[in-house]
């Protein structure tokens, strides 16, 4: 019969918890607190990596210039043209022995500019003048004879009136006075004919020298010494040919063309504020000068004209310009407007005594420090920090951190 004393002591060895049972027990216990750490930091770096949202704004250059200061109607963009210019060419094909001007040169009206080469035309010249001799010398000999056969013939008629010759002496004698006459006719006849060639040879001359049809400036050299070159065929081609072109400079405008929805806003005289893509800071007062009549209908725009109402030498052929039309005319003078950076009022912040704006590039935030200058309105000038088209943050500032990823609000 089995001991009680050892069955029990026996039940209760199998309760005990020996030491590797305690130490599962620990690691138990410590597994759920490194999870939430985990879950803790996996929570917060989410959070880090997520873009903040943002708005922003760019910082740009601006001048209160005449059409900041008068309510604009419409902007359009063109570029500045002659109403004058001509792309100019010989009247005859031939090759280029001289070009007489250079691009920039000042020319008039009728002023050789290119010579072609004129060997055959100065041949015919020579000749022509020599034909128109040979015809003067023949009509004077012509003259000399017909002027003696009228005086023969007015002598017969004396001698028949005292019936000292025939009729038929007298007769012969008017016939041959008659004839002379003739030939003195043909002779000047012979002589104008010598005029009208030589005329036609100095015309054909005349051809191989290309002359400015008004005054103005070359604004370009089209063609050099050796080139052929020939009249102009079509318009399609107009500067196929061409030996310079030349423009009026005092008839220098802006073209645009306007959208047809928008033409009804504008009439003609409205004034205008130009200014040229090569001087953004110069302001050149303007009108419309003319409207088309009709309209492109392939882009549905219909071309405007701006005059300049004030001469400047600044103003080129060619350049690109930027036309704002006014309601109301601001100034008809030059006017020169200095260009300062400008960002909206709501972008800058201080901060111990500093101005920082939040710029945003490649899609992160940074903290940069500026200079501030005057204010006006709603924009704060910014002497330095900041480059033109920089984005800088206008709201979503508060939470953001150097170096952050941000998403721009639409």
């Amino acid at each position: 019969m089995s001991d009680p004393r050892a069955v029990a002591a026996g039940d209760l060895s199998s309760l005990r918890i020996t030491d590797d049972e305690r130490s599962g027990r620990r690691r138990r216990r410590r597994w759920p607190w490194f999870a939430l750490a985990a879950v803790v930091a996996i929570v917060a770096f989410s959070v880090m990596a997520r873009p903040a949202k943002v708005v922003v704004a760019s910082a740009r250059f601006g001048g209160t210039g005449p059409a900041e200061q008068g309510k604009v109607v419409l902007t359009a963009n063109g570029y500045v043209e002659a109403r004058h210019q001509a792309s100019v060419a010989a009247r005859t094909t031939g090759r280029l022995a001289q070009v007489m001007v250079e691009e920039g040169d000042t020319v008039t009206a009728g002023q050789v500019v290119a010579r072609l080469l004129d060997d055959d035309q100065l041949a015919a010249v020579a000749r022509a003048e020599a034909d128109l001799q040979l015809a003067q010398a023949r009509e004077a000999q012509a003259v000399a004879v017909a002027d003696d056969a009228a005086r023969r013939a007015a002598r017969r008629v004396e001698l028949r009136a005292a019936d000292v010759i025939g009729n038929e002496e007298q007769e012969s004698s008017d016939t041959s006075a008659r004839s002379a006459a003739a030939d003195a006719k043909a002779a000047r006849a012979q002589v104008a004919v010598a005029r009208a060639a030589l005329r036609t040879a100095q015309l054909e001359l005349d051809k191989t020298r290309v002359t400015a049809p008004f005054s103005g400036a070359v604004l370009r050299k089209d063609a050099e010494v050796g080139e052929i070159v020939g009249p102009i065929m079509t318009s399609n081609t107009a500067r196929a040919g061409a030996v310079v072109t030349i423009a009026d400079l005092h008839t220098l405008e802006v073209g645009v063309d306007v959208n047809e929805s928008y033409i009804a806003r504008l009439a003609l005289g409205m004034p205008a504020d130009v200014v040229l893509d090569a001087h953004p800071d110069v302001h050149f007062p303007g009108e419309v000068r003319a409207i088309f009549p009709s309209a492109d209908r392939d882009k549905a725009t219909i071309p405007v004209r701006v005059r300049f109402l004030a001469a400047d030498a600044r103003v080129r052929p060619d350049l690109g310009a930027k036309v704002s039309f006014l309601e109301t005319r601001v100034t008809s003078q030059v006017t020169v407007v200095p260009k300062v950076l400008r960002v909206p009022a709501a972008a800058v912040r201080e901060q111990a005594g500093r101005s920082r704006v939040w710029r945003v590039r490649d899609g992160k935030a940074a903290a940069v420090d500026v200079v501030t200058g005057a204010r006006d309105g709603d924009a704060v000038e910014i002497k330095s920090g900041l480059d033109d088209g920089d984005q800088v943050v206008v709201d979503g500032a508060a939470r953001l951190r150097q170096g952050q990823r941000v998403r721009i609000a639409l």
